[in-house]
């Protein structure tokens, strides 16, 4: 049988979701491994549909499209492909495609998110149960399924049974991972918060009330990463400094002689950050601002991270900070992108004709 083409599906626009997207491509072509990517929206659909954008990819001189086979990868998060989460289309969409094309098709679909919840005064509440069936019938038509938490592989789990092959790997850096970590001593002692305006802004509200206790550790300065404005925010005896958005190049740099980086996530769902994940790979000591929760995916507050809900404190003592960044870039380095991409292709039956430059 023919090598099938690889396909990576994602919704219209920019994000995280591409940001992964995007990882992945650029290291399967590393690998030696061609793919392709088909954006796809409710309007995009109602122009040419997803089979018919499939069966286009196919090259007519080389095989007929009664020959080829395909393998879609699907990048998971409703409301990335409608607003409100509720993309019944695109569950008609693959259906379609299956049914056309049998056993030629392989479904793979990576779930980033599976479905909002709220308070009962809130929208997400009552759309919940919707999103939640959508999310459900896409696992039962996926032939292997992804996610980045144990909270998602749980729930996956239970509405496929063991039949359908379920990988949980937390994500990885969006914005590179370096070829050498540097120790925590001899960096600056500042804390960096990067990500999405809302990313940054959940985090930054949260800081005043540590501010004391960065203090105690010496940080005095917040450097505020991302596109968009700086936060508007003042906390006694810090100050942050806006440096706008930087490319990666730039990114990497400052992560690498920082000693902090400032996230506020849901313990148990740090696994799905990946301004986490570019945290622990570049060796900086996260503080997480978020209320106390259950520790998941191998993490554990006080080890890999510092949360000031729970821990109160950070470590005072430089060999226990460096012994926490150790631990957090030894949790990240077996889901680094260069494992992923290999068994993201593996399990969409594709193998790389060379190796990757770096492990």
């Amino acid at each position: 049988m023919n090598r099938p083409l690889l396909i990576q599906i994602v919704p219209p626009g920019q994000g995280g979701v591409r940001d992964y997207l995007e990882c992945l491509k650029s290291q399967w072509a590393c690998a030696g491994i061609e793919s392709h990517v088909i954006e796809l929206s409710r309007d995009l659909v109602n122009t040419k549909s997803l089979l018919d954008r499939v069966l286009s990819l196919v090259d007519a001189g080389t095989q007929p499209h009664s020959q080829a086979t395909f393998s879609l990868l699907l990048h998971f998060s409703g409301y990335g492909y409608e607003r409100r989460g509720l993309c019944f289309w695109l569950l008609r969409e693959v259906e379609q495609a299956k049914a056309r094309l049998g056993d030629r098709l392989r479904v793979v679909t990576m779930f980033h998110e599976l479905f909002a919840s709220g308070p009962l005064w809130g929208s997400a509440f009552w759309l919940s149960p919707l999103q939640a069936r959508i999310a459900r019938k896409l696992a039962c038509m996926s032939d292997a399924i992804w996610t980045n938490t144990e909270l998602h592989g749980r729930w996956l789990r239970e509405q496929v049974g063991p039949s359908t092959p379920i990988t949980v790997q937390p994500v990885f850096s969006n914005v590179g991972e370096p070829e050498h970590r540097a120790p925590t001593s001899g960096r600056e002692p500042s804390l960096v918060v990067f990500g999405s305006v809302s990313t940054r802004r959940r985090a930054l509200a949260a800081l005043p009330r540590c501010a004391e206790a960065l203090g105690r550790q010496g940080i005095s300065e917040i450097l505020e990463v991302g596109s968009g404005e700086a936060t508007p925010w003042t906390a006694p005896g810090l100050k942050v400094r806006f440096l706008g958005r930087m490319e990666q190049p730039e990114l990497r740099a400052l992560l690498e002689r920082s000693a902090y980086g400032l996230i506020e996530y849901p313990p148990n769902c740090l696994g799905k950050s990946t301004v986490f994940a570019a945290y622990a790979v570049h060796g900086c000591v996260s503080i997480n601002v978020a209320d106390a929760g259950h520790d998941s995916d191998g993490l554990q507050s006080g080890q890999h991270f510092v949360n000031l809900s729970r821990d109160a404190l950070l470590p005072a003592d430089p060999k226990a900070l460096e012994a926490m960044a150790t631990a957090a870039c030894n949790w990240y380095a077996p889901h680094s992108l260069s494992r992923q991409a290999t068994a993201f292709a593996a399990s969409c039956g594709v193998h790389p004709t060379q190796r990757p430059d770096r492990e």
